[in-house]
């Protein structure tokens, strides 16, 4: 019985420690590669103005919401994928944070192209919440 009692502890700890999946391979391909998390990335990206994409058709545009593996930290940053399917690119919209910045990187290489699984709308750049920019 003790051993079945250790057993099913040491299981759920485990479990527990394991960071969520979006179960979306590109989502989960940019957060790994660059370390997205709430405090920013593990990964130097170029920090651009604006996403040079307004040349783009909206059909080649997709937006992603890359969730926080490491759980909602209230003051922590959100991270919004803009993909260009047709060039096969990506930039990074970085919003919230302690100071509520606005902030884009990229372009970086699209490291996936199987969406199945991922939660994507179509065309447009993401625009900023509650007017931060």
């Amino acid at each position: 019985m003790i051993r079945a009692i250790i057993f099913t502890l040491a299981f759920t700890s485990t479990t527990i420690a394991l960071p969520a999946r979006a179960n979306c391979a590109v989502a989960d391909a940019l957060i790994s590669q660059y370390g997205i998390s709430f405090s920013g990335f593990t990964q130097t990206l170029p920090r651009v103005s604006l996403p040079a994409e307004q040349q783009s058709s909206p059909q080649a545009l997709l937006t992603l919401e890359l969730p926080n593996q490491n759980g909602h930290v209230s003051d922590g940053f959100s991270h919004t994928a803009l993909i260009n399917t047709e060039q096969k690119r990506v930039w990074i919209l970085r919003t919230g944070g302690f100071a509520g910045v606005y902030q884009w990187y990229g372009p970086v290489a699209l490291p996936a192209v199987d969406f199945a699984g991922c939660k994507t709308e179509a065309g447009g750049m993401p625009q900023p919440a509650g007017g931060a920019g």
